[in-house]
């Protein structure tokens, strides 16, 4: 199947485009066709809606771990103070968390955080299908430079055609309205 938008020559199982992510028409009499509008797309806010119950249901385990282990981690302390010892290492703890959750999930058969199953929303590829490990991790971390830029990469989503964030287009992922996944 080529698609409309650049030309490319997709397989016919394809329901976005391997070039240019673009969905691709849906066969006549198809139910389950790939999106057509933007609204099949997670738009701006319910990403964000997303992302916040993800932070509390990561962040608030973590918080609680990290003070009943170590409180002195989390004591507030002024600009001459010495650092705790294990501070360093709750961040490690807390970052690699971090990664194997949001990876692990975008790339689980749920294909979502937790948070992001709660809104009805799915990470895709191109073609509709659920990512690598390897590819959720880029992801993972191009949130990073996302969050650079002034947070642009992530306000990107409200300007874009299929709504996709900085962290989207590096890692070639789409993020869609659960209807549209099969």
């Amino acid at each position: 199947m080529d698609c409309g938008q650049c030309g490319k020559q997709n397989p016919p199982e394809a329901r976005f485009c391997i070039q240019c992510g673009a969905p691709l028409a849906a066969g006549v009499g198809s139910d389950d066709g790939p999106p057509e509008a933007r609204a099949a797309y997670g738009g701006f806010w319910v990403r964000v809606g997303a992302y916040l119950l993800d932070a509390v249901i990561i962040g608030v385990p973590q918080i609680v771990a990290q003070a009943l282990i170590s409180p002195e981690t989390l004591a507030a302390r002024g600009p001459d103070d010495p650092v705790p010892p294990g501070e360093a290492a709750w961040f490690l703890v807390n970052v690699v968390v971090a990664w194997l959750y949001w990876a692990g999930m975008h790339s689980s058969q749920y294909q979502a955080t937790l948070g992001k199953m709660v809104f009805g929303l799915r990470v895709v590829d191109f073609q509709g299908e659920r990512i690598s490990f390897l590819r959720a991790t880029g992801r993972h971390f191009a949130t990073i430079l996302s969050g650079l830029i002034l947070m642009i990469g992530y306000i990107m989503v409200a300007f874009t055609k299929r709504r996709q964030a900085l962290h989207d287009l590096i890692a070639q992922t789409l993020v869609v309205r659960k209807e549209w996944v099969r």
